[in-house]
């Protein structure tokens, strides 16, 4: 049976490189479309990413302190 704490890592790290390393690229494949729409094929993903990356450094100071 999978953990808990397994599966969050992963929801994170997903969320993390689906939306730091997907959103840029994205933007650049769809060249041709509008400027707002790039813009907001950039945007959304990066904020998911920050989101995961700011998810990630709260479980790990949840887990360090339950550790002490």
């Amino acid at each position: 049976m999978v953990g808990k704490d397994r599966v969050i890592t992963v929801a994170i790290m997903i969320g993390l490189f689906g939306g730091l390393v997907g959103g840029p690229i994205t933007s650049l494949i769809y060249y041709d479309a509008a400027p707002e729409e790039r813009f907001y094929l950039f945007i959304i993903p990066e904020i998911i990413g920050f989101i995961c990356a700011g998810l990630m450094v709260y479980f790990g100071k949840l887990k360090k302190k339950s550790q002490v």
